[in-house]
């Protein structure tokens, strides 16, 4: 991975403005390969919840010394392994978000094994921020990312992420009709082919990349996945990041900065929400 300064500003500023980015040949051998078998081992021994289907699965993987940070239950979903802490501190994984000016990045956990098998379905659209009710929502820059790294190349025919640029500030009718992300509602669908949350978009994007390549993404950008029609496994690794930590604006930042930020309250507390507040509008 190499990026020239205007390159670098070119994949911030789209950071910024469409809620996502990628960044070529940031993940090589042998760390590929690692992180390959690692995952084909699991998938060999281990059965997928079929409530995870349209995510393909959600095995959620600690470094074994943050293991004990937070209460947490030991199962075959969730538990503690090194492969975690080898992907976090991956030299270049870090390199390419400093590159891009990504600062005060911080990872909120392990990582997210999300793997479609063969012949599996779509991902239905939605978006993972969950501090609506807090001004936060409101930031033109992003506070939380998710990096995300495909292990093998990704089509439209394997299942490659979709985005819809801009819904990480721009309310669009999906906002409002959509079932919270990853609870029982949308899990629970039969039909997906008659759904909304799984219906083709006007504005979406295909984001096919390679494997290695890696995808940031603000948390608040309505994206979604195509289904896997092929017979080979597609699988990523994704993990979650906190950045410039709220209320701070990034050191580069020379746009506007919106009163609900300058007037944020720094003392109150808010509840966890999936569904969009009036800060998207």
């Amino acid at each position: 991975m190499h990026l020239t300064r205007a390159e670098a500003v070119e994949k911030r500023d789209q950071l910024v403005d469409d809620g996502y980015t990628v960044i070529p040949k940031v993940v090589a051998e042998p760390m590929l390969d690692e992180l390959r078998v690692w995952t084909e081992n699991y998938f060999a021994t281990h059965e997928v919840d079929p409530k995870y289907r349209y995510q393909g699965s959600d095995i959620q993987v600690i470094p074994p010394d943050r293991w004990d940070e937070r209460p947490r239950e030991l199962s075959e979903r969730v538990f503690p392994d090194p492969i975690a802490e080898r992907f976090l501190a991956y030299p270049e994984l870090r390199a390419a978000c400093e590159a891009i000016h990504l600062e005060d990045l911080t990872p909120s956990g392990g990582i997210i094994i999300l793997s479609k098998p063969p012949k599996g379905p779509p991902l239905y659209w939605h978006q993972d921020f969950m501090n609506w009710e807090s001004p936060e929502a409101a930031t033109p820059w992003p506070t939380k990312v998710f990096l995300s790294v495909y292990l093998t190349d990704t089509t439209l025919a394997n299942g490659c992420l979709q985005v819809i640029p801009g819904t990480h500030t721009k309310r669009i009718e999906l906002h409002d009709t959509l079932p919270d992300a990853h609870e029982a509602d949308i899990q629970a669908v039969d039909d997906h082919e008659d759904h909304a949350a799984f219906a083709e978009h006007p504005d979406a994007v295909d984001l096919p990349v390679s494997a290695g390549d890696l995808i940031i993404a603000d948390a608040r950008v309505m994206h979604a996945a195509r289904a896997n029609t092929t017979d080979a496994r597609r699988t990523l690794v994704l993990a979650w990041h906190d950045v410039f930590p709220f209320p701070n604006a990034p050191s580069w930042w020379n746009r506007p900065i919106p009163d609900e930020i300058r007037d944020a309250d720094l003392t109150a507390t808010y509840e966890s929400r999936r569904r969009p507040t009036a800060y998207i509008r």
